[in-house]
């Protein structure tokens, strides 16, 4: 499960650093384009053009930097992202709100600044923050960022209104500002209602593992076992495929417990699961079939074959698991999957073999056809 969600965060990641540099090329493009027209607007004043070009060319920059920084990966994905935040938020308020209302900016103007650039510029802030950090911490963020944008415009109007000037284009601008708001209400939904259905997504992925594994050994839980023991048994009776079974266990466990305590019987129990793990193919399954007793399921795997790999398993578990002084061994009892057979009757069969594994004096494997 946590390879799974570090596998989707990683290609998360890169969709995230594909977009910033797409946006990051498109933004640039788009502030030389608002260069190039600033420097051929004859009714400008020249303290004015200077000051847009300037920061023009420093948002150009900064832009750039962020794409370098993307492709070259020396900066952490959030710090790159937090400080694109803080720098187009300043931004924002900077050169999109108090400084064009200083250089006697009017209405119209600000009608035109706002459909063309600035409303877009202040949202996309906005969007971000709702990504960079926690709702009630974004919220407070872009009530404010927007808050302060909308009361910016809100004044100039106001002034306006006051001096007896016609107030159209900036009420038109403060109609804008008003979707704009409500459109990041939607954002703001949107965002918690995927953020929270990832967590239940995750949750609910957690409970299904939970459920089927076994938390001390980490393997298959019995439930899981019969489960998969029942679609092979399915499959093999349709394709006419080869299953075998083993039902295992420790050999003396009880008094493992009751010599050295629970907790060595529990680290003998993991190291037989790790053993078993790492000596079994990736197409078979084991589990833990309760208490010291363990599943085997060989799929595609005929009697003689699973008898080979099911006594190198009792080897292993000789050889390399010890209690004090002493080894650990297992007593195993191997059945094939028979036409005549379903679930219940497989399982008693290899149960059957198992019992009759300790009654010819334990660590072997007993065949039972």
């Amino acid at each position: 499960m946590q390879t799974v969600i570090e596998e989707e965060r990683q290609r998360f990641d890169r969709q995230r650093r594909r977009t910033y540099l797409i946006a990051g090329l498109l933004g640039s493009l788009m502030v030389t384009i608002d260069i190039v027209k600033l420097i051929n607007n004859p009714v400008l004043p020249l303290a004015e053009t200077i000051i847009y070009v300037t920061n023009d060319v420093l948002l150009i920059i900064i832009s750039l930097s962020v794409c370098w920084m993307m492709i070259t990966r020396r900066e952490s994905l959030v710090t790159i992202e937090r400080f694109m935040f803080i720098v187009f938020a300043a931004e924002a308020l900077l050169f999109n709100g108090i400084v064009p209302p200083l250089l006697g900016q009017t209405l119209p103007q600000l009608w035109e600044q706002t459909v063309n650039d600035d409303i877009w510029f202040l949202l996309m802030i906005c969007t971000l923050a709702f990504h960079l950090f926690r709702h009630r911490i974004s919220v407070i963020l872009v009530s404010s960022l927007y808050g302060l944008a909308l009361a910016i415009v809100g004044g100039q109007v106001l002034v306006a209104g006051l001096q007896g000037n016609d107030v159209t284009m900036g009420l038109r601008a403060l109609q804008v500002y008003g979707m704009g708001g409500i459109f990041l209400c939607f954002i703001y939904i949107i965002s918690r209602y995927r953020s929270i259905s990832q967590r239940l997504q995750i949750e609910y992925q957690l409970m299904q593992e939970w459920a089927f594994i076994d938390m001390l050994t980490g393997l298959f839980n019995r439930r899981r076992c019969e489960q998969l023991l029942q679609t092979n048994i399915e499959y093999s009776r349709r394709y006419h495929q080869p299953l075998t079974i083993c039902l295992w266990d420790i050999d003396h466990f009880k008094q493992v417990n009751d010599t050295y305590g629970h907790e060595v019987g529990d680290q003998v129990l993991r190291q037989i699961a790790r053993l078993a793990q790492s000596s079994t193919r990736s197409t078979d399954l084991v589990g833990r079939w309760g208490g010291e007793e363990f599943c085997l399921i060989l799929p595609h795997t005929c009697l003689s074959e699973a008898e080979e790999l099911v006594d190198r398993l009792r080897h292993l578990i000789k050889t390399q698991v010890r209690v004090g002084q002493q080894p650990v061994t297992a007593s195993f009892g191997l059945v094939e999957y028979d036409t005549t057979d379903n679930l219940a009757s497989l399982i008693r069969r290899a149960d059957e073999a198992l019992y009759a594994a300790k009654a010819a004096g334990r660590n072997r494997v007993v065949v039972m056809a």
